[in-house]
């Protein structure tokens, strides 16, 4: 039974899985995602064995069927409207109804954060980066101004474009962060999981992301306003423009990275628990 399933579930999900994958070959906004997912395979693998322990053949079959249905709705939902995003999601909660409904409610739990990463592998949709993308544009520029003004560059700020003395630079859409923001918010999502042992500190980890992402990136704008200004504005899309992205995204990573020792470091330590009492 098992294996029949497993087989429909994989020829109902084969096209959305091809694009998905070509996806995250050919897009530099969702490469983050094949990383994301040889994660959740590794994690599946490494609790294979629990998850063979908290198996329950006699677990109550309705929850499971009943998230089962929800994901099979969303996959039809997604299909019928031509939403990419609620398709590909739609497998998550799918996997998760059927463990749920095979295994039992406490075989879901060993799974949750393999689901969890596979859930986040999948690219957001268009909506939210319509969404976000301009207000990005905007703190970007702000940030930037703000910078060139503090080092003595004299700037004037239209909305997402800066008037530099030589100079008109716009902070493109590809400019606006998002993508550094998404990579960086998927390595934090790792990183709080493989070092945070609260839900308290994860989520800070998580959360700490966000405004690293922002403000290096208004730093970097910055960074490539001074360079037109003293090379010429053929840096802002040259070799100048990849080596300060990559620059940026490495020095988010080290900060990000520092908050998370920093919490471990100021972090109370935790109470003795009482004899017989369980561990969490």
């Amino acid at each position: 039974m098992i294996l029949i399933l497993a087989a429909l579930i994989a020829v109902l999900y084969a096209g959305q899985m091809t694009g998905l994958a070509s996806e995250w070959a050919s897009s530099p906004d969702a490469s983050y995602g094949a990383a994301l997912a040889c994660v959740a395979v590794v994690i599946a693998w490494q609790r294979r064995q629990s998850l063979a322990l908290a198996i329950n053949p006699n677990a109550p079959p309705l929850a499971g069927f009943v998230v089962l249905i929800v994901g099979l709705t969303v996959y039809l939902a997604g299909s019928l409207g031509a939403d990419l995003f609620l398709t590909r999601a739609s497998l998550v909660v799918v996997l998760a109804g059927l463990t749920w409904y095979l295994a039992g409610g406490r075989a879901v739990r060993v799974m949750t954060a393999p689901l969890l990463f596979l859930l986040l592998a999948i690219p957001l949709p268009a909506l939210v980066v319509n969404a976000v993308t301009l207000p990005l544009q905007l703190v970007a520029s702000r940030i930037a101004e703000s910078t060139l003004t503090l080092g003595g560059v004299p700037v004037y700020r239209d909305g997402n474009v800066l008037q530099l003395p030589s100079t008109l630079l716009q902070v493109a859409d590809a400019c606006s962060g998002l993508r550094s923001l998404v990579s960086l918010a998927a390595l934090a999502v790792l990183l709080a999981w493989a070092t945070q042992p609260s839900l308290t500190r994860r989520v800070a980890i998580i959360l700490a992301s966000v405004p690293i992402a922002i403000a290096m990136n208004g730093l970097r704008v910055a960074a490539t306003g001074a360079a037109c200004e003293l090379w010429g504005r053929e840096v802002a899309s040259g070799g100048w423009h990849t080596f300060t992205g990559w620059i940026t995204f490495v020095v988010s990573l080290w900060l990000l990275v520092q908050s998370a020792r920093a919490m471990a470091r100021f972090a109370p330590p935790p109470r003795a628990c009482l004899p017989g009492a369980v561990h969490v």
